[in-house]
């Protein structure tokens, strides 16, 4: 990369009018609470949360087998 390069990039970039593109850095102000009002709800929670805790036990029984099938 040259240094006109770099400068004519950097130029450019100054002149753009708009949106920011996102850093990175920006801060969240607000998120909606999920929480449950019905027994239906309540129940759709607790099956989510209990289909996830059993994703992540097979994923660790699943990682614990292949450690054990590949030791040294």
């Amino acid at each position: 990369m040259s240094v006109v390069g770099a400068a004519l990039r950097g130029f450019g970039k100054a002149l753009k009018l708009g949106k920011q593109k996102a850093t990175g850095t920006e801060v969240i102000s607000s998120v909606k609470p999920n929480v449950p009002k019905t027994k239906l709800e309540k129940a759709k929670s607790k099956l989510a949360i209990a289909k996830q805790k059993t994703k992540a036990s097979q994923a660790r029984l699943d990682n614990t087998l292949f450690n054990i099938k590949n030791q040294k």
